[in-house]
C-alpha cells in the first residue's frame, strides 16, 4: 500500500468544502454569461496548488468551446452554454490514478459549489482529442473526465430534468448498504459516511463500500465499470467526502492506496482513537 503524500485539505477548505457537498448539483444547462475573472483566478490557483497526488491534477479552460461537449445520444444530454469547464487529467500507468483524480478533482468542483457555480461530472459524452488540446496534456496524461463551469439556469429544462431523474430526489443507499455493522463506528466514521451518501457517480450507482478492518476504514468498490468513468475514480470523489467530515470532527487520517488486483480502493488509516 502507498500512502498519499502528506497534502490534506487545510481546516478553511476543510469547512468551506463540506458546507459546499449538500449544495452541489450536476446541471447541463448554463446561462451562457462568462465566470468573473476573480472566480477563475481562484479556481486556478487551487488547481495549481491543490496536488495531493502526483498522477493527477485538474486544469482550468477558462473559454470553453461548445464542441467540448458531446450529447449522450446526439443532442440529448448534451452540456448548453457553459462559458469554462474543467478537465481532469491523470497518468493511468501509475496504480489508483483513478481514485486519485476523483479525489483531487471533486476537490475542485466543491470549490467551484462554494463561489457559487455549477459543475458535471461528464465521463463518457465528451471529445477526448479536444479536451487533451486545451488541457496541454504532459507525457503520460490522458483525459479522464471534464466538467462545464458556470451559472446553470434558473429551472431545468425538460432534457435536463429527463437525464437527472425528472427533478426527483435522487435515491441514496442506506447507510447500512454501504457499511454493512457499522452501528457502532467510530463518530468520525458516522460523520464521514453520511457525506459520502451524497457524493456524485456515473448514473447514481454509488459503487463503494466500507468496512472496518484492522483499525482502519476500507473503501471498496461493487459493480462493473462503465464507459468512461471506472468504479475507483466514483471511490476517489467518495473518498474525498469521507475526509472532510471524517477531518470535521477531529478525526484526522490519511488514505493510503490498496494494493492493485483487488475490488480494495484505499484505507483511511485514523490518527489516534
Amino acid at each position: 500500500m502507498e500512502e498519499r503524500p502528506d497534502m490534506s485539505p487545510t481546516m478553511e477548505q476543510t469547512r468551506s468544502w463540506l458546507a459546499a457537498v449538500p449544495q452541489r448539483r450536476s446541471r447541463r444547462t448554463f446561462d451562457g454569461v462568462a465566470v468573473t475573472e476573480a472566480d477563475l483566478d481562484t479556481l486556478d490557483a487551487l488547481c495549481r496548488s491543490f496536488r495531493p497526488y502526483g498522477d493527477a491534477r485538474v486544469v482550468l479552460v477558462r473559454e470553453a468551446p461548445e464542441a467540448l461537449f458531446r450529447g449522450i445520444l446526439g443532442s440529448y444530454g448534451k452540456v448548453v452554454g457553459a462559458p469554462s469547464a474543467l478537465v481532469f487529467l491523470g497518468t493511468p500507468a501509475e496504480d489508483g490514478s483513478d481514485q486519485h483524480v476523483g479525489f483531487t478533482g471533486e476537490a475542485v468542483v466543491l470549490e467551484a459549489t462554494a463561489l457559487g457555480l455549477d459543475t458535471c461530472w461528464i465521463g463518457g459524452s465528451l471529445d477526448r482529442k479536444l479536451s487533451a488540446q486545451v488541457a496541454r496534456l504532459m507525457p503520460g496524461e490522458r483525459v479522464f473526465a471534464i466538467s462545464p463551469l458556470g451559472h446553470a439556469k434558473g429551472e431545468a429544462p425538460f432534457s435536463e430534468r429527463l437525464l437527472f431523474g425528472w427533478g426527483k430526489p435522487k435515491k441514496r443507499r442506506a447507510i447500512e448498504e454501504l457499511a454493512p455493522g457499522s452501528a457502532g463506528w467510530p463518530t468520525w466514521a458516522a460523520a464521514g459516511l453520511e457525506a459520502v451518501r451524497v457524493a456524485p457517480s456515473a448514473m447514481n450507482r454509488q459503487p463503494w463500500r466500507f468496512r472496518m478492518e484492522d483499525g482502519g476504514l476500507v473503501v471498496s468498490s461493487q459493480g462493473v465499470d462503465t464507459p468512461g468513468v471506472t468504479l475507483a475514480l466514483d471511490c476517489g470523489i467518495a473518498m474525498l467526502h469521507f475526509e472532510l467530515a471524517a477531518r470535521a470532527v477531529g478525526g484526522a487520517g490519511v488514505w493510503v492506496d490498496a494494493d492493485a488486483g483487488s475490488r480494495d480502493i484505499a484505507r483511511w488509516l485514523p490518527e489516534g482513537p
